[in-house]
């Protein structure tokens, strides 16, 4: 009962607050078109246009947590996907002059999936470890495929950061559940329920020697 209120006040306080920020991000995205800002002006609008894009995928998590999700399952590449979520976050990774590296397999098969829907899991993770990571430090990404009989297709995403302390490792995808100052709480438990919708698996673990290793698991097909 408490859950299904608080999915209540979400719901209405999320819609509530999305159309002015959409109006928001508009007019900020036409005010960086224009030539007439240059240096510390364009700056400030595009640290306000990342601070708008955070607020509504803060929105989506909330809204996304507090309905059950309806998918528009189409075949795709997830290289593919993963290229598009590394654009749509490159001005965060360039603040950190953060290293990445990509390792992709040939011939990948694609996969049923909602794109938006994957796309908002991937960029999810990528943030987590853009996050977690020093200046200069370093992520290791891998499209590959998966070991064993079930052909499976893998995005591992390594990085460098701070990892996870092993005690919180249980419960970093149970809602509300988190450590960050700016966080929700339901990044995680959102991008677990995307995943597990596809008919695929998440696993997070520390990797060597620090930092941490998310393995995303989901099986090749198109749809029917």
């Amino acid at each position: 009962e408490h859950l299904a209120h608080i999915g209540e006040i979400t719901t209405s306080l999320a819609h509530e607050i999305r159309n002015p920020l959409s109006a928001a991000g508009m007019s900020i995205q036409m005010l960086l078109k224009n030539r007439a800002f240059k240096g510390n002006e364009k700056r400030r609008l595009e640290i306000l246009a990342q601070e708008v894009g955070r607020l509504n995928r803060i929105v989506t998590e909330m809204l996304d947590f507090a309905k059950p999700m309806k998918f528009d399952l189409r075949a795709g590449s997830l290289a593919a996907l993963v290229d598009s979520c590394l654009d749509a976050i490159e001005m965060r990774i360039m603040e950190k002059d953060i290293v990445i590296t990509k390792k992709v397999s040939r011939s990948l098969p694609l996969v049923n999936m909602d794109y938006e829907k994957m796309e908002q899991a991937v960029i999810n993770l990528l943030l987590n470890a853009v996050e977690a990571v020093d200046r200069e430090g370093r992520i290791d990404i891998a499209v590959v495929r998966g070991k064993g009989s079930a052909k499976t297709l893998r995005l591992q995403i390594t990085d460098n950061g701070h990892g996870i302390d092993p005690e919180n490792m249980p419960y970093i995808f149970d809602p509300f559940f988190s450590r960050k100052s700016k966080g929700t709480g339901l990044g995680l438990a959102n991008t677990k329920k995307i995943i597990e919708a596809h008919g695929g698996t998440i696993e997070v673990a520390g990797a060597k020697p620090a930092g941490t290793r998310v393995i995303l698991s989901v099986p090749p097909g198109s749809p029917d």
